[in-house]
């Protein structure tokens, strides 16, 4: 394997810095209240962008005469290999509903210091709180202006995966696979997986590239569980309502009360679960209460379902005109469920990752991401760091030595699989 551990190089041969400065400023927000696919019709706008960049870059299409992205905003593009397999490479196109994407003018801090950074709008980007940045002196920081979110989650996975398709194009000798491309839409609201086009990806393994800063490649995330809780009581006027009414409102906040507080997602880290209230809303007649329950081990989120549910049985055996009803539903599961029957995919990770000249960190992932769902479905899909820190927010920023590292992983990664086979 020819292993590439410069970062300079892939600066100076791809046009990845210029592609993500580009990708950001387009609003690919996803909306979790929309029921269409993409959520959004704005994310259609950088799909036909990246189809026409790849046409360019002169990808073939998979299963098609030319590059496509299709009725759902799945973008699908191939290299064919020099070897035989197939390994896929997937970045997703949305940004987080959390904080606005419209609007993002990126700026770049050259040779960064190593001291505060004053983004704009009263954000500040300091190493004391960022220990990232320490990692960084000497690099150029991408940074938003202070009043948008950059985008980095996922733009930067998808510069990184045009980036190591711009070299492997330069240097046809460069043993690969066939590489299958997949850029697709609603990650951030949990759907990405939902149409994911299976049967034309057709990829034994694959690798989403959207995780965090340099070294780190996840394998495991949590396990998820999505709860509805509804309750309904007795509505009375509240004059005449002694020994009557029973306050919808009330008994969601006994119920709340008692959620362990030591489980709550500010009190815990690591490997630890939690239960995190995220909507309420009625009245004092009827109520409901959406939360999210996570845990690493599948067995013990069920556990915390059945937890809830007997929480919520209490309230019922002490007001027997109180109804309570819960809604548990599945929404992914750890991914080390799967991966670990294919140790391998995880060792040649680390390998691509040691090979770019980085200690590999395999990181628990608090949260999920794209890859859950499709090992899920079959296809084992671990993760690999994009460059992004402090996602979702004013503050989020990247280095571009970082980002140019993740190509530099993924191009050490497609030869690692050309080798096996």
């Amino acid at each position: 394997m020819r292993a590439f551990d410069d970062p300079s190089v892939v600066l100076t041969r791809t046009r990845i810095v210029e592609r993500l400065l580009d990708y950001v400023r387009f609003d690919t927000q996803s909306d979790e209240n929309s029921d269409t696919c993409p959520s959004t019709a704005k994310q259609l706008e950088l799909g036909r962008r990246l189809v026409d960049e790849l046409k360019e870059l002169g990808l073939q299409g998979v299963g098609e005469d030319e590059v496509t992205m299709d009725e759902n905003g799945y973008v699908l593009a191939e290299l064919p290999g020099t070897a035989t397999g197939r390994v896929g490479l997937c970045a997703h196109i949305d940004t987080a509903p959390a904080f606005t994407g419209a609007g993002v003018s990126p700026q770049l801090v050259e040779s960064y210091d190593g001291g505060a950074i004053e983004v704009g709008h009263g954000v500040v980007l300091d190493p004391a709180d960022t220990p990232e940045l320490a990692d960084c002196v000497g690099d150029t920081i991408i940074t938003t202006d202070g009043s948008t979110l950059l985008g980095a989650d996922d733009k930067s996975g998808i510069a990184a995966i045009m980036g190591a398709l711009e070299i492997l194009l330069q240097e046809p000798d460069i043993p690969r696979p066939t590489v299958r491309v997949c850029f697709n839409p609603d990650e951030e609201i949990g759907r990405g997986a939902d149409r994911f086009p299976m049967e034309r990806f057709d990829c034994p393994v694959a690798f989403t590239v959207d995780g965090s800063f340099t070294g780190e490649v996840n394998v495991e995330t949590f396990s998820a569980d999505k709860a509805v809780v509804t309750l309904k009581g007795v509505s009375v006027h509240p004059g005449t309502a002694r020994g009557k009414m029973v306050n919808a409102l009330t008994w969601m906040g006994k119920l709340l009360d008692r959620l362990p507080m030591g489980e709550a997602p500010e009190c815990t880290d690591g490997r630890q679960g939690f239960y995190h209230p995220i909507v309420a809303s009625g009245d004092a007649a009827a109520c409901t209460l959406q939360l999210i329950v996570r845990d690493f081990d599948t067995e013990a989120l069920e556990e915390r379902d059945r937890r809830l549910e007997r929480m919520c049985a209490g309230l019922m055996a002490e007001e027997p005109r109180l109804d309570v009803k819960v809604e548990i539903t599945e929404q992914y599961r750890n991914m080390y469920d799967v991966l670990s029957g294919y140790p391998e995919v995880a060792q040649r990770l680390e390998e691509a990752v040691r090979a770019a000249g980085i200690e590999p960190r395999l990181e628990p992932i608090r949260g999920g991401t794209d890859g859950s769902r499709l090992t899920e479905m079959g296809m084992p899909t671990p993760n690999i760091f994009a460059g992004g820190v402090n996602f979702h927010g004013p503050s989020e920023w990247i280095s571009t030595r970082v980002l140019a590292q993740s190509t530099c992983t993924i191009l050490n990664l497609v030869q690692l699989f050309a080798e096996a086979e």
